[in-house]
């Protein structure tokens, strides 16, 4: 099948030649052109298509730039495997194809030799369907392609197809009177897709540098990467192109006249395509009329409003790439002599520069200036102090443009061009001058992308090599680091949630504003809101790591204020720049905030996937924040499914000593979660501990969520009527119904309720709870909410059992169900608080009522719709 093959996108032209081999199938002749660029998938699709036809006799033959002056060469590699046939045909047929093969001396005769052929195929093709496959037919000899063309003309009642691969239109060759198919580029999704498998996730800047040349080449698509590197963002166009497409190209560059290759070496070198500078600095190269009227004709450049496009960049970068070095030098210089405007003098400055053929520390001071002073873009300034040093006559000099290059590739969200730039200064300056020159930058992409705890240690040491401003700023991250890295609990000034004017474009990871479970943890969540929102908007549209690391921080903050379908949508943004600037450290964040609203949901697939994703990232760079976050978002939902087990495994490793989930935020964070799992379970001592944490913390911070939480585990770890003035403290303490914590404290409050017996508060308790669990999304805590309310008093309608009459209680349906699912008496009494004693009591009246034999019945009940039985007996 199509889908089994390596093939990106093609749906087109899968069409075509599914089409064409279905003709023949159906016993009539078919026949398909593919044309198209060179190494645009022509021969790819003829492999493919013979994976399809594995009920057909297949002869191929390929056109060779050698043997395409030799009469019947293609024809004689065709017909060789059918040789022996040749005794099939009449004599003077079997002699003219016996010329052909070399079997026969003489002359052949062009009309024999079509019609041996038609009567040949059409014998070949009675004994199954014949596939002809002719690659590279633009070399196959004039002979060869007018009797395949001949042949192919005259079967359209015989079950033979031709598939043909042409470079050049064919309009303009033998092959003009066959149906033809234009196979062009691949679409962006599909090109996309192929360099993800082939390559991994690559670099934003890099990724769409690739895409823009490439042109949906996929030959084009497999070089690049490899030929490109890491530091595509910053690297000078045009792109250069691999051996490959090179190879491909050449011989249709070589066939473009002499001017026409100065022209499109101009318009490839002056890439903004201003056609008044692309038109001096061509004429001033010799470029006439001519040349201009031969590109527009053919499609190679399209003008329109001023600008000139490079139609087809590819076969534009191929002619670059063809070029001399004197001539794209002297390209380099008649741009830069062009660029005589007023706002022109950079980019004039950075044309010389590219054309320098030896060091020029002039230039390249005066490059660095106009880098580091002018108002350009970072990725801008970045590229030109990068060719600043690349023409550095000292190698220190070149070693700090390098780090200063990388904290500008830094700020504008390109991390492998920043890492490359920084290795290469390094090299040149040694670590300390490079941190100094470079302003921190180790630190700051091994926070992003790296391990916290190294982070802190490198930006701990390079604040120690800056001004004081920069100092102050690697100081606070360096802390933050170390939180994640799962070091203690830092302290929040509500002043911090204040989003200072004029964001400098090197801010750092989460600078001015502190990560999200901090905010939360400190209680700040709805006085943090409005400012994380204002920077993200200050931000939006940049790729810098202060934009990008923002997003799922303010998604969280959205989560917690229960604006749930803004969070939705500030993650989907979070997550699509995080993927793109390779900060993995905060694509964890995103997988993790996925895992968390997932299991909000209760789907249990995308919690597993989304916490796998999480562990995938974080573990091999110890990011114990995140996870932590993956071990708490897993136990909630345990929790939700009434695993409470499960729960308390994965909770309890979040306070446990030694363990990569042990974070004491997080701990604190989930500490109603965490001393329900455990006294659930029977683990009391253990819970005792999470609550005087919770307490602790309660009485340090004033936060008013640790406080009801600290009211809430003590309520669970009451064993009389105490219980209830905790629930009530609790739920006192927090009065907004979209707080998860408060909505689940009603839930604990009504279930202790209904085991008081107290049935009529309990109802109104767990019908609040469910409520909002509904507006929440939260389906498995509805359920759960909805089953204890059953149990208030609700009874289940009466129902038929082998002609009997019998009604189950609340307390005996829900031990149904239960059991049907496998629980054990023990496991249903943990369930419900009840002994295994009374669970038994129950299960035997639902067992005479129901008229079941024993509890491996119970599965033939449909509990939905009157407890009838599904199968019968």
């Amino acid at each position: 099948m199509w889908e089994d093959l390596k093939l990106y996108g093609r749906e087109r032209e899968r069409i075509h030649v599914d089409s064409v081999l279905a003709e023949a199938r159906s016993g009539r002749g078919a026949a398909l052109v593919l044309s198209g660029d060179p190494a645009i998938g022509k021969t790819a699709l003829l492999r493919a298509a013979l994976d399809q036809a594995a009920d057909f006799r297949v002869l191929r033959c390929q056109g060779i730039r050698a043997e395409s002056g030799l009469d019947h060469a293609a024809l004689h590699e065709l017909l060789l495997p059918v040789a022996d046939r040749l005794p099939l045909l009449p004599p003077a047929q079997a002699r003219a194809l016996g010329v052909v093969l070399g079997l026969d001396a003489g002359p052949a005769d062009a009309f024999l030799v079509g019609a041996a052929l038609v009567r040949l195929l059409t014998e070949l093709a009675a004994e199954q369907p014949l596939l002809l496959i002719v690659d590279e037919a633009r070399l196959v000899d004039p002979e060869s392609a007018r009797a395949i063309v001949f042949a192919i003309r005259r079967l359209t009642a015989a079950p033979v197809a031709l598939l043909a691969a042409l470079r050049d239109d064919p309009a303009d060759t033998l092959w003009r009177d066959l149906p033809a198919l234009r196979v062009t580029g691949l679409p962006d999704a599909e090109a996309r897709g192929l360099l993800a498998d082939r390559y991994g996730p690559l670099g934003a800047l890099r990724l769409s540098r690739i895409l823009a040349v490439a042109g949906g080449n996929p030959l084009a698509l497999l070089e690049l990467p490899g030929v490109v590197g890491d530091l595509a963002g910053t690297a000078p166009e045009p792109m250069a192109l691999g051996p490959g497409v090179r190879t491909a190209f050449g011989e249709r560059v070589a066939a473009l006249p002499a001017t026409v290759r100065t022209l499109l070496t101009v318009a490839a070198t002056e890439t903004r395509g201003v056609l008044g500078i692309v038109t001096a600095a061509a004429a001033a190269l010799g470029v006439d009329s001519r040349a201009w009227e031969y590109v527009t004709a053919t499609g190679l450049l399209t003008i329109s409003d001023g600008r000139v496009e490079r139609t087809h960049a590819l076969l534009c970068a191929a002619v670059h790439a063809a070029a001399t070095v004197a001539e794209t030098r002297a390209a380099q210089l008649a741009v830069a002599d062009a660029l005589t405007g007023t706002g022109d003098h950079d980019l004039s400055a950075w044309h010389r520069a590219l054309a320098a053929g030896r060091p020029d520390e002039d230039l390249a001071a005066a490059l660095t200036e106009r880098a580091t002073a002018a108002a350009h873009g970072p990725m801008a300034a970045a590229a030109m102090l990068r060719q600043a040093a690349a023409i550095s006559p000292d190698p220190e000099r070149a070693g700090e443009r390098l780090a200063a290059a990388g904290r500008f590739a830094w700020a504008g969200g390109d991390i492998a061009s920043a890492h490359g730039l920084l290795d290469r200064a390094v090299a040149r300056l040694g670590p300390e001058r490079a941190a100094t020159a470079a302003r921190g930058l180790a630190g700051l992409l091994e926070f992003v992308a790296g391990e916290p705890e190294r982070a802190s240690c490198l930006l701990l040491r390079d604040a120690e090599l800056v001004d004081p401003a920069t100092a102050a700023n690697l100081r606070v991250d360096a802390e933050r680091a170390r939180w994640a890295a799962g070091h203690g609990v830092l302290d929040l000034d509500p002043a911090e949630m204040t989003v200072r004017e004029g964001i400098s474009r090197f801010h750092t990871m989460i600078r001015p504003l502190p990560p999200a479970p901090l905010v939360l943890l400190w209680g700040l969540a709805e006085t943090a809101l409005e400012p994380y929102t204002q920077a993200a908007a200050s931000l939006r549209g940049s790729a810098a790591p202060a934009a990008v690391s923002l997003l799922p921080q303010l998604a969280i903050l959205q989560f917690a204020n229960g604006r749930f379908p803004a969070a939705e949508r500030t993650l989907a943004e979070a997550f699509e720049l995080a993927e793109a600037g390779g900060v993995d450290n905060v694509l964890a964040q995103c997988w993790a905030l996925r895992a968390k609203i997932a299991a909000l949901h209760g789907d249990s697939d995308g919690v597993l996937a989304a916490a796998d994703q999480v562990l995938a990232l974080a573990r091999p760079r110890r990011a114990h924040a995140v996870i932590a976050s993956a071990h708490w978002h897993l136990g909630f939902h345990a929790l939700s499914l009434g695993d409470p087990e499960t729960a308390y495994l994965r909770l309890r490793t979040l306070a446990q000593p030694g363990h990569d989930a042990r974070h004491p935020t997080y701990a604190r964070l989930a500490a109603v979660d965490l001393v329900e799992a455990a006294v659930r379970v029977g683990r009391h001592d253990e819970a005792a501990g999470y609550y005087e944490e919770i307490r602790d913390w309660a009485l340090r911070s004033r936060a008013d969520w640790a406080v009801s939480a600290a009211y809430a585990c003590r309520a669970l770890l009451c064993t009389d009527d105490r219980a209830d003035k905790y629930f009530r403290r609790a739920l006192a303490v927090r009065r907004t119904r979209h707080d998860l914590n408060q909505v689940r404290t009603r839930l604990l409050y009504g279930k202790w309720l209904r085991r008081a017996r107290r049935r009529a508060d309990a109802a109104e308790q767990l019908r609040s709870a469910a409520e909002a669990f509904e507006g929440m999304g939260a389906a498995q805590w509805v359920l759960r909410a909805r089953q204890e309310l059953e149990l208030t008093g609700r009874r289940a309608a009466p129902v038929t059992a082998h002609g009997e009459t019998s009604v189950l209680t609340a307390q005996e349906l829900r031990v149904a169900r239960l059991a049907a699912h496998g629980l054990t008496n023990r496991e249903i009494g943990t369930e419900l608080f009840l002994s295994p004693r009374t669970v038994g009591h129950h299960l035997s009246r639902v067992f005479g009522k129901l008229g079941l034999s024993g509890r491996s019945d119970l599965v033939d009940v449909d509990f939905d719709n009157g407890m009838r039985i599904v199968r019968p007996r």
